[in-house]
Formats: structure tokens, sequence, C-alpha cells
């Protein structure tokens, strides 16, 4: 996927204050696409949100529609093993999209015009592919439509601390193809015009100033993302879906770093410059629903992903009193994924749903890294990494097995059995093939307490995806920071337990509260192999902790129209350090840090705590709306064997907005991002022989500004449908 700037994400964020919803479901004014088979009967546990209750707030895009239910929050998915089990909690017509594209740019793609209407359901009346949430969103799209629908977004943003204007487009339209078919077409441009500046201090371990330091980035990111999807009722048994995406992105940056003494006398410097030749993702997927029996349902799903990017570094050095230097690095990196799942659905009886099915795999990431140094009239010499040259392959296949059973109209009680086998297998500069098992075991129960309140629990075996790119090494000049690959990375495997209470206390109010524990197996962390910081697994650790989605009207403040939302965490992590010995919390590696500002998810990762809330106002009388966001998270630390980062952020990150639905069907947004300057402070110990010794030999302590977190950002944004 092509990152959003920050002010992007902004826009994606105060978009997903919600408004009140209405007491009971109204039906849609069209006919809306077939529902496949249920696993239970419509009841309570599904809420209903027809078009109507969103037309005061004029959406553009589906997005812009589940943005605003109340007591929901759309994830994206995890990143887990097997197309199943990272879903998020996105359905469209009742099934999974047959693509990895996050929910949330799926959403965007869908013109709201052609939206019937949309459910939120409990975890338990989704189909197997998606379930292990406690709550579904499902976007039923029109069927009777006889022309083609448009909806587009076009904006512009200047990112304060860089001093440039940046754009954002987007156009998406749905093509009817006759009384069976329709084509949607989606394309998007988005861009990152940025700069970033680090400020260092250099000290002793006694906190003694020795020096100072300054970086600058300069990127210039640009790309595409189209992207076709086609949806074609083939007979009145038969539905194929088909999805194509392709992203290109034309990416460069420039840099500049210069290290003075404390006398200001000039230490070093480094001048670098990074192009792309070659960077894009592609996929294709597609499904085939074919409805044997009014009880039996038959599903096939193929994915096809491939991505291909070159990198190259080229940093011009020099170190008082008279050392110069170029270093090249050139990374190439190649991989893809091949996926085939088959389900078979059968309601065997009013209480028992059953599904079995089957899924193949492969998996690949093909790495190769050149490093370089060459002095002055020298030839340029190579460095040798361990690990520079990887390729990494899984095969991978899973059987599964469900039953939904409707013990009672209150109570369901879903039981998943999955297995799967994998065969891990890497050459290059290390040889190593490793065989996987693991049974994947699921307990959901959904108990309906009341008309408007619902307990959900659930104990799951889960199995996260090991990221291949740690099977590699890795080299970052500027930061004067190696991570080398590690061959013998296994998954981290937990027991994850949950319970969640969901309650709609009245109309326009909606609260949810959950509790979590995970024990878990193999934490994936910082390890040192061969005296060299390597990701890999540090043995057992647990986390725990608590989520709350609160969603309620301020008529009682007397604040008519308005609406607040808050969605807070707070959890512990507890593990064995292996450096030494003593018990700390999981590292968080900058690439798993969780929560991102601008985000209209809460996702913390592995961080202590963090918030999101939004304040939106509709100003009836003027047609348009006003609102505020504050967006926090808690430090985070990463733990290697000579060194200890630690990042904290201490102001909130403010936004706020205008919206306008004076000229229908026109929305025009003006933005104001990260007003207080959010800035994020480094600091980085380095310790005598390792962490284990307790002596810290050297400190710098960074502040950093600019970059989508650290500058003031100001947008217009337009955006319509015809």
């Amino acid at each position: 996927m092509v990152h959003r700037t920050g002010w992007l994400m902004a826009a994606t964020l105060l978009t997903g204050t919600g408004i009140s919803p209405h007491a009971e479901a109204q039906a849609s004014a069209r006919t809306a696409a077939p529902l496949p088979v249920a696993a239970t009967a419509p009841g309570s546990d599904t809420a209903t949100f027809p078009p109507a209750y969103f037309a005061t707030y004029n959406p553009v895009t589906a997005a812009d529609m589940v943005a605003r239910l109340p007591g929901f929050e759309l994830k994206d998915g995890d990143d887990r093993r097997g197309f199943g089990g990272s879903a998020g909690n996105l359905l469209i017509n009742g099934e999974r999209p047959s693509s990895k594209a996050t929910p949330s740019d799926l959403l965007k793609r869908i013109p709201a015009s052609d939206v019937a209407r949309i459910e939120v359901m409990a975890g338990t009346s989704a189909q197997a592919d998606v379930r292990g949430q406690s709550q579904f969103v499902n976007v039923v799209t029109r069927v009777t439509q006889k022309t083609a629908s448009t909806s587009y977004t076009l904006g512009l943003r200047h990112i304060q601390f860089s001093d440039r204007i940046g754009w954002v487009t987007q156009v998406s339209s749905s093509i009817p193809l006759g009384a069976k078919a329709e084509l949607d077409l989606d394309l998007q441009s988005p861009n990152i015009l940025g700069r970033s500046e680090n400020r260092d201090v250099l000290m002793t371990g006694a906190g003694k100033i020795t020096g100072t330091r300054i970086f600058v980035g300069r990127p210039t990111n640009g790309g595409l993302q189209g992207s076709a999807h086609l949806r074609w009722q083939a007979t009145p048994l038969d539905t194929v879906n088909l999805n194509l995406q392709y992203v290109p992105n034309w990416w460069s940056s420039r840099s500049f770093q210069l290290e003075a003494q404390q006398t200001g006398a000039l230490s070093s410097s480094i001048l670098g410059r990074t192009a792309y030749p070659t960077n894009y993702t592609a996929e294709v997927g597609g499904d085939w629903d074919h409805r044997i029996s009014a009880t039996l349902a038959a599903k096939l799903i193929v994915l096809f992903s491939n991505g291909d990017v070159e990198q190259s570094d080229t940093y011009d050095t020099y170190t008082a009193p008279a050392t110069s230097l170029v270093r090249v690095q050139d990374r190439t990196t190649t991989n893809g994924e091949r996926i085939v799942r088959g389900r078979l659905k059968w309601t065997a009886t009013r209480a028992h749903t059953l599904e079995f099915g089957a899924e193949g795999a492969f998996n690949f990431r093909d790495t190769g890294l050149r490093i370089t140094n060459q002095l002055p009239g020298k030839p340029a010499t190579p460095v040798v990494l361990p690990v520079a040259d990887a390729r990494v392959e899984e095969v991978r296949a899973e059987i599964f097995a469900s039953d939904i059973w409707t013990v009672t109209p209150s109570l369901t009680v879903e039981t998943d059995l999955n297995m799967e086998t994998s065969r891990i297998t890497q050459t290059g500069d290390q040889q190593q093939e490793r065989n996987f098992r693991y049974f994947k075991p699921r307990l959901i129960a959904t108990y309906e307490l009341g008309p408007k309140t619902t307990l959900h629990a659930s104990l799951i075996r889960d199995v996260s995806q090991l990221d291949f790119a740690e099977f590699s090494s890795a080299v970052d000049f500027v930061n004067t920071s190696t991570i080398i690959g590690n061959p013998n990375l296994k998954p981290e495997k937990a027991w994850k337990f949950r319970a969640e209470w969901e309650s709609r206390l009245g109309a326009h109010t909606a609260l949810t509260a959950a509790g979590f524990y995970d024990k878990i197996e193999d934490v994936h962390d910082l390890v040192v192999l061969n005296g060299v910081d390597a990701f890999g697994n540090i043995g057992a650790g647990t986390r725990m902790g608590a989520e709350v989605r609160v969603s309620m009207p301020l008529d009682s403040l007397r604040i008519p129209n308005a609406e607040l939302r808050l969605n807070g965490l707070y959890q512990q992590t507890r593990v064995t350090d292996p450096v030494t010995g003593e018990k700390r919390s999981f590292s968080i590696p900058l690439e798993r840090q969780g929560t991102v500002a601008g985000s209209p998810s809460l996702n913390g990762g592995n961080k202590d705590w963090a918030y999101v809330v939004n304040f939106r106002q509709n100003l009836s009388g003027l047609q348009s709306s006003w609102g505020v966001t504050l967006t926090q998270w808690a430090a985070r630390r990463e733990f290697r064997l000579a060194e200890e980062f630690k990042y904290v952020r201490r102001e909130p990150r403010l936004d706020l907005f205008f919206e306008t639905t004076a000229w229908k069907p026109v929305t025009i947004r003006l933005q104001a991002s990260n007003l207080l300057t959010s800035k994020e402070t480094r600091t980085r110990s380095f310790y005598a022989g390792s962490r284990a010794s307790g002596t810290i030999s050297r400190l710098e302590i960074r502040q950093s500004d600019g970059a989508s977190e650290g500058s003031r950002i100001f947008g217009l944004q337009v955006s319509g449908h015809f």
C-alpha cells in the first residue's frame, strides 16, 4: 500500500466522529444485494443503518459512512498467517473481500450512493473467514443501478515545516455492466513532500556535553494506486468477484548530517541521496461463490500478489581532520504471495452451521544487499555483511472446521479448529530448511443480556506471521545501526482470552468495555546473534489490559448536536530480558510501534497506553460541522545488546476541522493538523560492554521536528459525487 501523509491520515481521523443512531432499523429505498446463507437468523445482535441515517452529513464514500457508526471501530486486520487469520472486521455484501488491501482503503473506493445499508453485527453472525472479532460491519451495496456513479476527492496541503505544497486526489466510479454485473474503478495519487529535522545533544554517561549533531531529510515520494473490482451475478446460484490493484511509486530523498564538537569544530558530515529505480506492488484476487442448495454453499478464493523494490543509497562522508569516503548501499527486494482457499458452508439445522475448508499458500521474499566503501582516487571496496543475500520461501497448508451453535436465541457459541503445517526454506548466504505444525483452536461465545446489551468472550490460539525482511540484514549508515538477518526466527504463539461488554445505553449512546489477557510463547523482540543485534525470540511473556470505547451526545451539557467519542487502551507487557535477566516490557522497534497519530483506529501495539478523543458538532443552520481530535500514546522503548532507545512525545496531537455541505453534493473541508507541533524526544543510551553492566558510557538526546508528526499542516479538501 502507498503510505499516506500525516495530512491525509488526519483527514481520515477527523471524519471518524460519529452521529447518533436511529432506535430502529429502516428499510432500504432500493434493492440490496442478496446475502449468503446466514449463520444465525437476524436478531438483536445486528443493528442496521440505512442511507437516510447518513444523509445529513453528505457522505462521499462508504468510508465516510462507516466512520460515523456509533460504538464501532474499523480494524484493518492483523499480520497473521493465512488469508482468514489476517482479516479485519469488514464485510462487503456479507463476504470478506478477496483482497489484502486494508478495509479502510477498500471503503474509500465505494461511492456512498452505491450503499444500500450498513449493518453492525456480532462476530458469531459473520462468515468464518473473518470471525474472531467481537463486531463486524457489513456494507451492503445496491444491485439495481442503471447509471454510473462517481465520487471524487481533491485536496491541497501545506506542511509548514517543509514549506511545501502537496496534494491528494482520488476518483472512484461504479459502472453498471448490464443487469447482473458492475465494475468499480478507483485511482488515487497520494504523495509525501516533507522535511524532517533531528537535533542531537551528545553527552558522556555522567551528563557532560561533548558535541551536537543535526540531521535534515527531504523526501519526495509520489505514487499512483489504481484498482478495479468486478462483481458478476453469473447465475442465480453463482457470484463472481475479481479484484485488481497496481501501485507504482516514484520515491527519492536527500539528506545531510553535521556533527560538531563542543568547541564548535566540525567532527563529521554526511551528504545522502536515495533513489528507487523500481518500486511497485501488484495484486490480483478473485472469488467464486456457488450456492449448492438453500442450506449448502461453496466458495473458492484465489489471490496473487507481487512487489519489487530497488533502492540505492549514496553517502558522501567526511571525518575530521581529513578523511573522505563514499559509501554506497544497493538493495533489491522482490516478494510475492500465492493463496488458494476453499470452503464448504452447511446450515445443518436451525441450531448448527458447519463449515469445512482448506488453504494452500506460497510466500517468498528475495533480498540482495551490496555495500561498498570508496576512498578518494581508490577503487570501491566491497563490505562483507552476514546474511546480505537471502531468499526465503514458505509453503503452507491448512485445514479447518467450525461449528456455530445457536444454543438459545440469546446464546451463540462458535468452535473452530485449524491445523496448519508449513515448510520454510532459506537460501543465499544462509542455507536452512525448517518444518512447523500448529493446532489453532478457537472458542467464541456471544450472549445477549438484553435488547441493547451483549457480552462477548473468546479464547483463541494465535500464531503470528513471520516478517521475511528480518531473515536478512539491514544497515542504517546515518544512525550507525546494524540489524543482522536471523534465519532461526520462529512465529510468536499465544493463548488469547478476551471478554467484552457492549451496550447501547440509549438511542444516542454506545459503550464498549473489554479486558484481555495473552499468554505468549516465543516473544518476538530483539536478540543478540553472534554479538550483533537481530530480531528473534526471547521466551515466554504476558500481555494484559483493558480497552474502552464510548460514543455519547452532549445535549445534557447544553452543547446541542454534538458528540464525543473516546477510544482508550491501557495494558502491561512482561518478559524476561535476555541480556540483563530482569523482567521488563516488550521492546517496541519503530517498525512495530502500533498507534499512528491520524489513524481513526486505536492500535496501541505493545505500548502501555494510548487514546483517541473526537469531538464533533453539527451546525444545522449552516449545513456545516466542526470538530477537534486529540491523539496520544505512551513512550516506547527499544532494547538492544548495548543500547537502549526511549521515545517520548509529551504533547498530544491536536487536529481541527471545519466542514460544510451547503453546496450539495460537494463537501468542502478546511483542516489544521498537529497544531501543538507534537515533537518526539529520543534518548539513546550506550552501555559499557552491554546493558547487563548497568553503566552508561554515553548518551544522545534527540529532538525531532518536521515530518508528518512534527509539523503543523493546513489543508483544503473538496469532495463530492455525480
